[in-house]
């Protein structure tokens, strides 16, 4: 995930989030893509913007 970027702002500010062992969605690995200038997160397998208190599925399933 080198040279990442931001899917709705295009910044480079973004940091990969993994859930933490006790979510349900939990996976050894990175869940989410976080932009910190603009907030927006994205799912690390389906690439959608994820709502707020929305999460990722576990290999992107729906």
């Amino acid at each position: 995930m080198e040279n990442e970027k931001c899917k709705k702002c295009g910044s480079e500010n973004i940091i990969m989030v993994e859930y933490d062992m006790m979510h349900p969605e939990y996976y050894d690995g990175v869940s989410e893509i976080v932009c910190q200038d603009c907030g927006a997160r994205f799912g690390r397998w389906s690439g959608k913007e994820l709502k707020d208190g929305e999460v990722e599925k576990r290999g992107g399933r729906k």
